[in-house]
């Protein structure tokens, strides 16, 4: 892949021309980084691509060229000119992508070709050059006075609320098995807590009073759970009951006569007085 430079003029910044809090333009790159990344990931995972992850990754990969006083511009660079070369349509594919991300800022516009994890990325954009104060960010593709500009954005016109997203909890019956908490009876709120420290949340419990009388000790927690991706949030109207330990952990084991123990006044089975004179004879000898 050739490298793209792009620059990110700030004007506006409560500080002297060519400087920036290392605060905000942590905050700036980590944001734009994160939208190259994602976007990368999204086109690696497209059919028809035979080239890796990682290889993706390099690609999207932005790092600080320069800063330069006028306000305060950011020369960046995307991609790695050492890096295994990508199909030209991919290469073109990331780079328009990301250029398309500024416009979609100005805009408060979220791109149709967008997931939401790009989406949330690109929040984070707008967000982190709204709280470093700009009044205005200019980006443009190339650097000094051949570059050319690929979109103004006015930092008072931006609405981040269009970049939130809202997930739908996976839903699904699920039973766990745990020790459980009392949290609000009068909201029918409970808390159960597996063997390995998770805690989850139980929420609109059918029977309370039954419940209530379980808590401190260990139950099955039946109901419909709620995820966020691989996160089990909450157990929704769960049915709760005392968990049956098996009869076998509650059986004391059969221990034989400990070594120097005296033995029972009936003897041992299968061993006659003779035998034990002739043992005991023996054992003399």
């Amino acid at each position: 892949m050739s490298s793209r430079i792009y620059s990110l003029r700030l004007e506006g910044l409560e500080v002297p021309e060519g400087e920036i809090s290392m605060r905000d333009v942590a905050q700036i790159g980590s944001a734009l980084q994160l939208v190259a990344t994602r976007i990368a990931r999204q086109i690696a995972g497209q059919e028809g691509s035979g080239r890796s992850l990682a290889t993706f990754e390099r690609m999207s990969e932005l790092r600080l060229v320069s800063l330069s006083p006028g306000s305060t511009v950011l020369e960046l660079r995307l991609g790695d000119d050492e890096a295994l070369a990508l199909e030209d349509a991919e290469e073109d594919l990331i780079a328009e992508r990301f250029e398309a991300t500024f416009s979609a800022v100005a805009l408060n516009s979220p791109p149709a070709w967008a997931n939401n994890q790009i989406l949330q990325a690109i929040g984070k954009v707008a967000s982190s050059v709204n709280l470093a104060g700009a009044t205005r960010a200019t980006t443009s593709r190339g650097i000094g006075p051949a570059a050319e500009v690929v979109q103004t954005i006015e930092v008072e016109d931006l609405d981040i609320s269009v970049w939130t997203v809202k997930t739908i909890p996976e839903t699904e019956e699920v039973s766990m098995t745990g020790f459980l908490d009392k949290v609000d009876l009068r909201a029918r709120k409970f808390r159960i807590r597996d063997d390995v420290g998770h805690d989850v949340m139980l929420d609109d419990v059918t029977d309370v009073t039954g419940a209530a009388q379980l808590i401190g000790s260990r139950v099955i927690a039946r109901g419909v759970a709620e995820r966020d991706g691989a996160r089990l949030l909450r157990i929704v109207e769960p049915t709760l009951e005392p968990e049956r330990l098996p009869d076998s952990w509650f059986t004391k084991p059969t221990i034989g006569p400990l070594v120097g123990s005296p033995i029972s006044d009936g003897g041992i089975s299968g061993v006659s007085e003779k035998d034990v004179v002739e043992f005991l004879a023996a054992i003399k000898s």
